[in-house]
């Protein structure tokens, strides 16, 4: 194991749940907004319950591209996808599967081999320590779109 993917390893899981340097985590976030409040749009932009989904769809493209895979296969739920069905039982799914592909996000990058990481991943132009970084930053960045449009959702 690299040093360098622990650490991204610890940033995705310090953004979910943990003690990341910005102080704020998408856990503490999300558990406390209904799925009325998930839905909330702030001048046509993606809603919370989007955004969750699309952090999900890349956690699943970068482990995909990092495997070798083929990033999109059949069957995938689209990038920023709002289900037809918004209830309780829905959200908490959602949140669950965000739990979940943070957490294999993470193991992933654990266990990425290191003489690897800073080699091209298979049809593509980047390394995969490019994805990895890009997989904490995206995170990162989604998380302060949360945070505001809990901001609104709750006031």
């Amino acid at each position: 194991m690299s040093s360098h993917t622990i650490v991204l390893a610890e940033a995705i899981e310090h953004l979910y749940s943990g003690q990341p340097w910005l102080d704020v985590t998408l856990l503490e976030h999300l558990q406390s907004i209904t799925p009325e409040q998930a839905l909330r749009r702030l001048n046509g932009c993606n809603n919370t319950w989007e955004i969750v989904n699309h952090l999900i769809f890349w956690h699943q493209n970068v482990m995909r591209k990092l495997r070798g895979e083929n990033p999109d296969q059949e069957g995938d739920l689209p990038d920023f996808y709002l289900p037809e069905n918004t209830n309780e039982e829905n959200w908490q799914n959602t949140l669950k599967r965000l739990e979940h592909s943070v957490q294999l996000m993470a193991d992933a990058m654990r266990n990425y081999p290191e003489e690897k990481l800073y080699g091209l991943v298979p049809n593509t132009q980047h390394s995969s320590y490019y994805y990895m970084q890009g997989v904490v930053e995206h995170a990162a960045y989604h998380l302060g779109q949360i945070v505001l449009l809990h901001k609104y959702a709750t006031a």
